[in-house]
């Protein structure tokens, strides 16, 4: 595990990917598939997460984006496959060092890239390691600390702070904050506070060009609703059609908004998944989950592949977590697994009387 997540923080080659191919797509889908020979509790809950799958492949079929919908569909492959490796690991210390790792050489390569020593190619005015990025080098940091922190391994988060800060991201350190204040105070109330905080930010503090930008793109992205969705992957080119100058255009920067986009009142599947897990403030994995959905309120963790992998291996090992740990749980998998039912005696067909 710790060379995986090595891997996939370590993946971008410079001067071969270039600058806009996120590499760590295709490695996570060549390495993912193989968690499917590891075994883990099944529960109702990734039922709901295969019908969501199921309805992306179906929606190809009426998408106005082909092309835009097979990239959109193989992402949403390695999403659920990602829920799935969480939901079979036992640990994920290896895998959160292995990734602090990869990031720690990003975050070295930020404060060269702030000196002015080009080591890498960058899209954006801040430092950006091997991210290409810095917003999504400010969200994996963020929601890497969080996770590192609550396995308490403070070591391994301490090289990951100088590229956070270098990154620029408000939305970052906010991520950050709120996460590391659900690794203190394990409540619900911690979500909603962050939910509150961000209205006011949007409401009261001085807004920045790209603020604007954002809630701008929310708005066009809100009347562009329809009640089954555009289809995957295709948020770009509709969203385009409004405004061809909106450099946030790519993205909703809202992850709960372009999942509604895409996938229509279907999306209320795996945005209850993630409230599922949300509530469950006792898995050790919740104020990962709480960082990752605080940025994407405003940004875009699940598109951006290793906060995506990060988060979403999280949620399965709360999957894993509350499957184990209920009553509920242990019944789906021995219901949908070994076939006993709950009170440990064995299933058995009853023949039919003609």
């Amino acid at each position: 595990m710790f060379w995986l997540g090595a891997i996939v923080s370590l993946c971008y080659v410079p001067g071969v990917t270039g600058a806009f191919i996120a590499t760590q797509w295709p490695l996570l889908s060549v390495v993912l598939p193989f968690a499917l020979l590891r075994s883990g509790p099944f529960t109702l809950l990734h039922t709901a997460g295969l019908a969501f799958v199921a309805y992306g492949a179906v929606h190809l079929l009426f998408t106005p984006m082909p092309g835009s919908g097979v990239f959109g569909l193989w992402q949403l492959v390695i999403m659920a496959l990602s829920v799935w490796f969480g939901t079979t690991l036992e640990s994920t210390r290896e895998l959160y060092a292995g990734l602090a790792l990869g990031c720690a050489a990003s975050s070295a390569i930020a404060m060269l890239q702030h000196f002015g020593v080009s080591v890498v190619p960058r899209v954006s005015e801040f430092p950006a390691g091997l991210f290409v990025n810095s917003v999504q080098l400010g969200v994996v940091l963020a929601v890497l600390i969080v996770a590192l922190v609550s396995q308490r391994m403070w070591l391994w988060a301490l090289p990951l702070l100088p590229g956070l800060a270098l990154s620029g991201s408000r939305g970052a350190w906010f991520a950050l904050a709120v996460g590391l204040l659900g690794c203190a105070v394990r409540r619900t109330w911690v979500f909603a506070f962050a939910l509150c905080a961000v209205v006011l930010f949007f409401n009261f503090v001085s807004l920045g060009p790209s603020d604007v930008q954002r809630l701008f793109i929310w708005s066009q992205a809100w009347s562009a609703l329809t009640w089954l969705g555009w289809g995957p992957g295709v948020f770009y080119e509709v969203a385009a059609r409004y405004d061809n100058h909106v450099i946030f255009l790519e993205y909703a920067h809202n992850d709960a908004l372009q999942l509604a986009f895409e996938y229509g009142v279907m999306a209320v599947i795996p945005i209850g998944m993630l409230a599922f897990a949300l509530w469950r403030t006792e898995a050790s994995e919740w104020p990962v989950l709480l960082a990752f959905v605080t940025a994407g309120m405003y940004s875009m963790p699940l598109w951006m592949p290793v906060s995506s992998f990060i988060g979403l291996v999280c949620l399965g090992r709360v999957f894993r977590w509350y499957a184990v740990a209920s009553d509920f749980g242990d019944y789906c998998r021995r219901l949908i697994i070994s076939g006993e039912r709950s009170d440990g005696q064995e299933a058995v067909s009853v023949p039919s009387h003609h």
